[in-house]
């Protein structure tokens, strides 16, 4: 179970953050200018969620798993 949280959860998280880091460290309108319009389509909706209760949601089901711990 521990392999699967970490393989389907953690992983694809902290490889996320990572992402998010160096987007912060770089101008983010020249990084825009190879993106396809599916791609800013796509983090233009992550932006929003994330604005409209996504950030609560994410840190719920943390709190929930430590719980089980």
């Amino acid at each position: 179970m521990v392999d699967q949280i970490y393989y389907k959860i953690q992983y694809p998280l902290k490889k996320a953050i990572d992402l998010m880091k160096d987007l912060d460290s770089h101008d983010l309108d020249s990084l825009g200018e190879g993106l396809s319009d599916y791609d800013r389509e796509k983090i233009a909706s992550f932006i929003e969620d994330w604005n409209n209760g996504g950030r609560e949601k994410l840190t719920a089901l943390i709190s929930d798993l430590r719980a089980q711990q």
